[in-house]
C-alpha cells in the first residue's frame, strides 16, 4: 500500500466519522444535513481514490477513477450549498443552486463515458493515471469557479460577522481552503503536468479544522458526542491491548492461552484488570476534561453545588450575590446580572437585583418591552444572541419577526449572550441575564441544560425568599405594632400615675391651702359674734383686716387653680385680641411695687436693675405676662430667708429676656425635672414655706 492509497483511506475515515457524527447529532437541522452530503462527496471521492490506487488492472484502475470522480464532481456543488446555508444567502440563491444541482448532475451523467474519463495509461511512477475526455475540461473550469465563489462568499461573510459566528466562519474557511489546494494537486498529472498528488492528505485538514471550530466555538454542536467518542476509544484501546497483551503473555509464559495454569492465573488477573479499566476509565475522563474539553467539566461542579446550595437558603440578597458571582466566576464570563420582577407595581415592572460588568440603565431597556416576558412565559426556555437569526427565520408572523429583530438589538446593546427566565412554578419572577465567556467559547447544549436547571431552582429559591421575606416584614411589623401599643399602654399608665400623684398632691395642698385661710375666717368670725361684745375696737379691725386677707388669699388660691385648670387643657389657647404691644419695663415696675414692699417686710433688698437702654415693646397678653412675672418675682421673695432678689431687663438678638435672681433656698438637682409641673412643690420648699399652692411655676 503506497501513502496516496493511505492517505486516501485517512480522508476516508475522517470524513464518515465526522459526517456521521455531526449528521447524527441533529438529524433535522439544516446545515447538519447538508454538511453530511459534503462529507459523504468527500467520502465517496476517497473511496474510490483509495481503491483506484491499489488496483492491479487498468480496468479495475479505469472504473475506481470513474467512482472517484462521482464523489469529486458533487463535492463543489454541495460545499456550495453548505457555505449558503452557513452564510445565511440560501434564500437569495435557492434558484441558481438548484440550477447547479442539474449541471453538476449532467456531468455525473457523463462520469462513466469516455466524454469524461478517456482512459487509463501509465503516467510518471503512477501505474494507471486516468486521462481526460472533452467535458472533463469544462467540469473543471467550473469546478474551480464554484469552490472559489463557494469559498469568496464564506470569507465575506466572516468579515462582516462577530463574535463567535466570526470564529466559527475563520475555521471552516482556513480547513476548507488547505483541503481544496491539497486535494486540487490531483489535477495536474491529469494534463501531464509533472507535479504529484502530494498534499492530497491535506483534504483532512478540513475535517481538523472544522472539528476544532465544533469543539472550541460550538459550531453545529457536537463536542460532547466528541468527547465520549474520545473516552468510548481510549477505552476500546486500553481493553484491547490488555487482552492482547494478556494473550501473548500467555503464549510465552504457559505455551497455550488455554492452558490450565493459565485458567488459575486469570483468578488474580481478572480482578486487577476491573481494578486497572475503572482507573484508566477515570483517568481517561480527567484528561478529556482538562485538556481537551475543560470548559465542560470545570464549572458543571460548581454550578451543580450551587444549586444544592440553593435549597436551604433564605436570605434574598445572598442567592442574588450567590448566582451572579458564582456563574460569571466559574463560567468564566465578562458580565452577569439578574433583573427581578416587582408585584407591587403594574404593568409589568422589573428592578435591577445585581449586575456586574452591565451599564444598569441599559439592562432595564431589555425588558421594557413585554415581548421578553411574553416569550419566557410562554416558552420558558433560554434566549441566545446567536440563535436569534434563526429565530427569525422561524417566526410566523412579520409581528413576531419584528419582535426578535428588536430584540436582538436590545441584546447586543447591552453585549448579552444569554437570557434565562427565573421560574417558579409557571410564574416569571425574574431574568438571568449573562455575557460571553471571555474565552471567545459558545454555550453549549449541555451548558443551556445546567443553566435552564439552576435557573429554575434559582427560581423557586428566590420565590421563597421573597415569601420569607414578606412573613419576616409582616412579622417585624406587627412586633413593632405590639411594641408601639405597648409603649403607648405604658405611656397612658404613666401618665395615668402621674395624674394620680398630681390629684394626691392636688388634694393635700388644696386642703391645707383652701382649710387654712377658711379655718382662720370661721374662728375669727365666730370670735367676732360672740355675744357680750369682749373684744375692744383696736382687736375687732386686727380681726377683720385678717379676714380680708385671708379671703385675699384664699380668692387667689382658687384663682390660681381656675388658671391652671383652664391652661391645663388641649382647648386652651390665647385669644388674639389680647394680644398686644407691652412695655416689659412697665410691666416689672407695677410687680416691683408689692415686691418690694413684701421684701422691706421680710428684711430682704429686691432690686429691679433696668437697661441702660429702654427695650423694645414685646407683642404679650398683658394678663398673662404680669401674672407670670409676679409668680417668678413672689417665689423668689418667699424662699429668700435673707439676702437678695434681683431682676433684671436686656435685649439681645432681637429677643428680650427678663431674668429673676435670688440667694434663696434653691432647687434639689432631684427635684429639676418636676419644674413647671402642676401643683409640684420642691421638699425644702414645703419645709420652708408650708403656705403654697405648687402652681407658682407651671
Amino acid at each position: 500500500m503506497n501513502f496516496y492509497a493511505i492517505s486516501a483511506l485517512i480522508n476516508l475515515f475522517a470524513s464518515v466519522i465526522l459526517g456521521g457524527i455531526v449528521y447524527f447529532k441533529n438529524r433535522k437541522a439544516q446545515i447538519n444535513i447538508l454538511f453530511a452530503i459534503f462529507t459523504a462527496s468527500v467520502a465517496l471521492w476517497s473511496f474510490g481514490y483509495y481503491f483506484w490506487q491499489i488496483s492491479t488492472n487498468s480496468e479495475a484502475a479505469l472504473f475506481w477513477s470513474r467512482t472517484l470522480m462521482a464523489g469529486a464532481i458533487f463535492i463543489p456543488v454541495t460545499y456550495f450549498n453548505f457555505v449558503l446555508v452557513l452564510t445565511d444567502l440560501f434564500q437569495k440563491r435557492k434558484k441558481f443552486l438548484i440550477f447547479s444541482y442539474f449541471i453538476f448532475f449532467a456531468f455525473f451523467l457523463s462520469n462513466f463515458t469516455p466524454l469524461f474519463v478517456n482512459r487509463i495509461e501509465p503516467l510518471y511512477s503512477f501505474e494507471f493515471w486516468p486521462l481526460p475526455g472533452p467535458a472533463f475540461h469544462i467540469f473543471l473550469v467550473i469546478w474551480f469557479a464554484y469552490v472559489i465563489y463557494s469559498t469568496f462568499l464564506l470569507f465575506q461573510k466572516y468579515k462582516l460577522s462577530q463574535g463567535i459566528k466570526k470564529e466559527q466562519l475563520k475555521y471552516v474557511f482556513i480547513g476548507m481552503v488547505i483541503g481544496f489546494a491539497g486535494g486540487s494537486t490531483n489535477y495536474f498529472l491529469w494534463y501531464k503536468i509533472p507535479i504529484p498528488p502530494f498534499a492530497n492528505i491535506l483534504v483532512s485538514v478540513y475535517v481538523g479544522a472544522i472539528a476544532y471550530a465544533i469543539i472550541r466555538y460550538r459550531l453545529m454542536d457536537i463536542r460532547i458526542i466528541v468527547r465520549k467518542i474520545f473516552i468510548y476509544f481510549g477505552v476500546a484501546v486500553f481493553t484491547y491491548g490488555i487482552f492482547y497483551l494478556v494473550a501473548w503473555s500467555y503464549a510465552q509464559i504457559f505455551g497455550n492461552v488455554f492452558a490450565i495454569s493459565g485458567y488459575l492465573a486469570g483468578i488474580f488477573i481478572a480482578p486487577a484488570f476491573v481494578f486497572s479499566f475503572d482507573k484508566f476509565n477515570k483517568w481517561l475522563r480527567v484528561i478529556a476534561n482538562k485538556y481537551f474539553f475543560a470548559s465542560l467539566s470545570n464549572y458543571q461542579g460548581t454550578i451543580t453545588r450551587l444549586s444544592e446550595e440553593l435549597n436551604y437558603l433564605t436570605d434574598l440578597d445572598q442567592i442574588i450575590n450567590s448566582i451572579v458571582d458564582t456563574i460569571k466566576q466559574t463560567m468564566q464570563l465578562d458580565r452577569a446580572g439578574v433583573l427581578l420582577i416587582d408585584e407591587t407595581k403594574k404593568p409589568v415592572h422589573y428592578t435591577i437585583a445585581k449586575t456586574i460588568g452591565f451599564n444598569e440603565a441599559n439592562g432595564i431597556s431589555l425588558v421594557k418591552e413585554s415581548f421578553l416576558t411574553q416569550y419566557f412565559v410562554k416558552n420558558k426556555i433560554p434566549l441566545i444572541t446567536d440563535e436569534f437569526d434563526f429565530l427569525v427565520k422561524e417566526a410566523k408572523t412579520d409581528r413576531e419577526k419584528s419582535n426578535f429583530l428588536r430584540l436582538k438589538n436590545h441584546m447586543e446593546k447591552i453585549e448579552a449572550s444569554l437570557c434565562l427566565p427565573l421560574l417558579s412554578g409557571n410564574k416569571l419572577i425574574g431574568i438571568i441575564v449573562l455575557g460571553s465567556k471571555i474565552s471567545k467559547e459558545a454555550y453549549t447544549k449541555e451548558d443551556l441544560e445546567l443553566l435552564s436547571t439552576l435557573s429554575y431552582q434559582a427560581g423557586i429559591a428566590i420565590d421563597n425568599a421573597i415569601l420569607y421575606q414578606k412573613v419576616s416584614d409582616l412579622s417585624k411589623n406587627l412586633q413593632k405594632k405590639v411594641d408601639e401599643q405597648t409603649k403607648d399602654i405604658q405611656a397612658k399608665a404613666e401618665h395615668l400615675k402621674k395624674l394620680l400623684e398630681m390629684r394626691s398632691e392636688f388634694l393635700d395642698i388644696a386642703s391645707h391651702q383652701l382649710r387654712t385661710p377658711t379655718s382662720v375666717i370661721i374662728g375669727m368670725t365666730s370670735m367676732l359674734k360672740e355675744p357680750g361684745g369682749k373684744l375692744d375696737k383696736e382687736k375687732k379691725d386686727r380681726f377683720i383686716d385678717s379676714i380680708f386677707q385671708k379671703s385675699k388669699k384664699l380668692e387667689q388660691i382658687i384663682n390660681d387653680i381656675l388658671s391652671a385648670s383652664e391652661m391645663d387643657t388641649e382647648e386652651f389657647t390665647i385669644n388674639p385680641d389680647s394680644m398686644k404691644q407691652v412695655q416689659p419695663e412697665e410691666t416689672i415696675d407695677r410687680i416691683m411695687l408689692d415686691a418690694q414692699e413684701w421684701g422691706s417686710k421680710r428684711s430682704i433688698s429686691v432690686k429691679f436693675i433696668k437697661p441702660k437702654k429702654p427695650v423694645s415693646t414685646i407683642l404679650a397678653d398683658q394678663r398673662y405676662l404680669e401674672h407670670t412675672i409676679s409668680n417668678l418675682v413672689d417665689n423668689a421673695v418667699k424662699y429668700t430667708m435673707k439676702g437678695f432678689v434681683k431682676i433684671s431687663l436686656e435685649e439681645k438678638d432681637k429677643r428680650v429676656y427678663i431674668k429673676v435672681q435670688d440667694s434663696g433656698i434653691g432647687i434639689p438637682k432631684e427635684d429639676i425635672p418636676k419644674l413647671f409641673g402642676k401643683f409640684i412643690r420642691a421638699k425644702n420648699a414645703r419645709q420652708t414655706y408650708t403656705d403654697g399652692s405648687g402652681l407658682g411655676l407651671f
